[in-house]
C-alpha cells in the first residue's frame, strides 16, 4: 500500500523535477565547461576562479553585497515585526493592512519609477531641499538601496508575523498578566519565542529576496552604479554584456554554492533549535 502510494506522488512531482532538470540544473551542469575553460574551449582548471577571487570588481561587489545583506535583512524582520504586534493590536487596520501589502503587487518597473521621481536630480528630495543632486550616484545611494528592498518585501513578513501572532493562544498572556509579568517580558518570554517558525520562514525568504532588488537597482541606477551599490548581480550582468563567460560562470558558481550552503546551513539550525525545544 505505502508503495503504491509512493509511486502516485512520485508521478505527480516528475512533471516539476523534469522542468527543473531541463531548465536550471542541466544549463549549470554545462555551464561547469565555461567555469574550467578558456574562450577557445582548453581545459584551465581553477584558473578563472582565481582570476576572479583576485579581481579588484568582484570583491567591490561581494562586500557590497555582504554588507547589504548584513543590514537590509535584520530590518526586514524587525520592522514587520514591530508593526505587526502594532497591527495585530488595533482593530478595524485593515487599510492598513491593505497598504503594507501593495507593493507586493507593484510591477518593479513602477517602483524604480517610484524611487526615482524621489531621488533623481529633478526629483521631489532635491526639489525640497532646492538642490540639483542625484542622490542615487551619491554615497546615500546604499541607503536608498536598503530602503527600496524593505518597502518591496516588508508586505510579506508583515503576512507571516500576523499569521503567526494569530496561532498564539489568548491564555497564555491571560496567564502572564495574572502572574505579574509586564509587556516587555511577555513580547520576548511569549510572542518571539512562539514566532521563531515564522522569523526562521521570514529570514529565508529575505536572504533569497535579498539577491533579486538587483531589478529595482538596474532601472533606478544602471548597470553600473554608485561603488556603494554595485551588487554581485551588477557584476554578472556586465561580464554577460562584454561576452566573458568564463568570469560570469566562475562567479555563478560561486554565488550560487554560497547560498546553497547558507540556506543549508539554515535549516539545520532551525532542526536543532527544533531538537531542542
Amino acid at each position: 500500500m505505502y508503495r503504491s502510494e509512493n509511486r502516485t506522488a512520485f508521478l505527480f512531482i516528475v512533471p516539476s523535477l523534469a522542468g527543473i532538470s531541463l531548465f536550471f540544473l542541466v544549463p549549470f551542469v554545462l555551464s561547469l565547461g565555461y567555469a574550467t575553460g578558456d574562450s577557445h574551449g582548453n581545459f584551465t582548471g581553477a584558473e578563472n576562479f582565481i582570476k576572479l577571487l583576485s579581481s579588484d570588481a568582484f570583491k567591490l561587489a561581494s562586500v557590497n553585497t555582504l554588507k547589504f545583506i548584513g543590514v537590509a535583512i535584520p530590518l526586514n524582520l524587525i520592522i514587520p515585526l514591530l508593526i505587526g504586534n502594532l497591527l495585530f493590536k488595533l482593530s478595524g487596520g485593515g487599510w492598513l493592512k491593505t497598504l503594507f501589502m501593495s507593493p507586493l503587487i507593484i510591477p518593479s518597473a513602477c517602483t524604480a519609477f517610484f524611487f526615482q521621481s524621489l531621488f533623481m536630480s529633478n526629483g521631489l528630495l532635491s526639489g525640497f531641499l532646492g538642490v540639483t543632486t542625484d542622490w542615487l550616484q551619491t554615497e546615500h545611494s546604499f541607503a536608498i538601496a536598503v530602503g527600496v528592498y524593505i518597502w518591496r518585501n516588508m508586505g510579506y513578513n508583515l503576512v507571516l508575523t500576523l499569521a503567526g501572532l494569530a496561532n498564539i493562544p489568548k491564555e497564555y498572556y491571560e496567564w502572564a498578566s495574572i502572574e505579574g509579568m509586564g509587556k516587555s517580558r511577555m513580547f520576548f518570554r511569549i510572542t518571539l519565542i512562539y514566532l521563531v517558525p515564522s522569523l526562521f520562514i521570514m529570514f529565508v525568504m529575505s536572504f533569497i529576496n535579498s539577491f533579486k532588488v538587483y531589478r529595482e537597482l538596474y532601472m533606478l541606477a544602471g548597470s553600473y552604479p554608485n561603488e556603494k551599490i554595485y551588487m554581485l548581480q551588477h557584476y554578472m550582468n556586465n561580464q554577460f554584456n562584454l561576452l566573458n563567460y568564463q568570469n560570469l560562470t566562475a562567479a555563478s558558481f560561486i554565488v550560487t554554492l554560497l547560498i546553497a550552503a547558507l540556506v543549508v546551513v539554515f535549516f539545520i539550525a532551525d532542526k536543532k533549535s527544533e531538537y531542542a525545544e
